[in-house]
């Protein structure tokens, strides 16, 4: 993950089941983990300081690892943020072994005000750059995309016939399934040799 890269998920509230937004940002060498309802925001910095006082409790190496397990919980949709009165969001994040357990503090109004307004032209910017890249990717074969488009202008579309079509003739009863226009042989009756020799 680059300091450019901000990674977006949806978590619910524990007991409300309302919707946040979960969002990780890098900012040099510390993670920041931050979530909103779109009017507050709850953040927490996990350094190798934070980290190092989960070392007893899950056996990480470095601070990627441990961001990387919850990319993956949050990812699986297994976490939930809990509200609790004193204004601290607690986010939950069940990893294995254990659930790992994070205390978020509330910004206060302006932080929180500015913080979202950073988050909405950031979001913004990344549907951008994905516009774009789809444009790219449409236009390396323009060939498909532009005579639909003429068509669907100028013109009714015209069905394309694939492959060859053979007419539909009506079969006429009487008529013979393997050879189409023959009659079908009456079924032989025998000859009566008997009668023959009583004449």
């Amino acid at each position: 993950m680059d300091g450019n890269q901000v990674l977006y998920y949806t978590v619910l509230e524990e007991t409300t089941k309302d919707k946040f937004l979960c969002y990780i940002k890098k900012k040099t060498e510390t993670y920041i983990i931050c979530v909103t309802d779109a009017t507050d925001v709850w953040s927490i910095d996990v350094s190798e300081d934070l980290l190092s006082q989960f070392r007893k409790t899950i056996l990480l190496k470095s601070a990627e690892e441990y961001m990387r397990k919850i990319r993956s919980a949050l990812g699986t949709g297994s976490s939930a943020v809990m509200l609790q009165t004193s204004g601290v969001a607690v986010l939950r994040v069940d990893s294995s072994p254990t659930d790992l357990i994070l205390p978020l503090a509330c910004l206060d109004h302006l932080q929180a005000q500015a913080e979202v307004k950073e988050l909405l032209f950031r979001m913004a910017a990344d549907l951008s750059q994905f516009g774009r890249q789809q444009a790219a990717v449409q236009s390396v074969s323009p060939g498909k995309t532009q005579y639909k488009r003429h068509d669907i202008e100028f013109g009714p579309r015209v069905q394309r016939k694939v492959g060859p079509t053979v007419p539909l003739v009506k079969r006429v009863a009487g008529d013979s399934l393997i050879n189409p226009g023959t009659k079908k042989k009456c079924q032989a009756t025998g000859v009566a040799f008997d009668d023959a020799e009583e004449d």
